[in-house]
């Protein structure tokens, strides 16, 4: 599903985030990427979802090498990714116009698009406020929101960055519930945070982004 080899990447001026990296994740798969901030995190996670240019060294994507994909190819693989990037901002509109405005946008057609929207909202647990402002939520169900916006057309591949930040234990703990669902429902999960991981995750596989490089717990 993910392998990544001898990835380097640099900043603009010239610091190494990454460096000589690998990383190898399975198709079926829940994993936590693990570092402090400013490790990488959101640069890793941007790259394997195509959101950032690559550098140097190999990184595959359900089997696509994304530096050779044309921009046509990369789009059609970015719509396999759902992506929650760590500073999630929903568009000022309703629950539901926001999912519907993304699938619209993706090419749904109206009927479809409403079909899927409800469909990622049920799995979130976020039916009841369909007309509430989305910039209005609280925390917990703006990370709901986030998540059916990124399952909402049906991806393989989930990518979920910094999104424990500002909520209370049992939140956080909610949010690891819903994430093993989605997991149950076959998707592939690499979930980037901070740590320390709330006690029920600790059994999964955990990777430490340090350096620049992954290295396995």
């Amino acid at each position: 599903m993910i392998q990544l080899s001898e990835v380097h990447f640099s900043s603009d001026d010239g610091i190494k985030v990454l460096d000589d990296l690998h990383l190898r994740v399975e198709r079926g798969e829940f994993v936590f990427l693990l570092g402090p901030a400013a490790a990488g995190k959101s640069v890793l996670l941007g790259l394997i979802g195509t959101h950032i240019p690559p550098q140097k060294g190999q990184i595959l994507v359900c089997g696509r090498n994304i530096a050779r994909l044309s921009h046509d190819k990369a789009f059609a693989l970015r719509r396999r990714i759902g992506f929650i990037p760590q500073q999630f901002v929903p568009l000022q509109k309703t629950v539901i116009e926001n999912l519907m405005f993304r699938l619209r946008a993706l090419g749904n057609f109206r009927e479809q698009a409403e079909e899927k929207a409800l469909a990622a909202l049920e799995q979130v647990g976020l039916t009841e406020d369909l007309s509430f402002p989305a910039a209005e939520l609280q925390p917990l169900d703006r990370t709901r929101l986030a998540l059916a916006l990124a399952i909402c057309d049906e991806p393989l591949l989930l990518l979920v960055d910094e999104q424990f930040d500002g909520l209370s234990s049992a939140e956080q703990s909610e949010v690891c519930s819903l994430l093993e669902e989605l997991h149950l429902h076959g998707l592939t999960l690499l979930v980037a945070v901070r740590g320390p991981l709330p006690e029920q995750m600790s059994e999964r596989r955990q990777l430490h982004l340090i350096e620049g490089k992954v290295n396995e717990s």
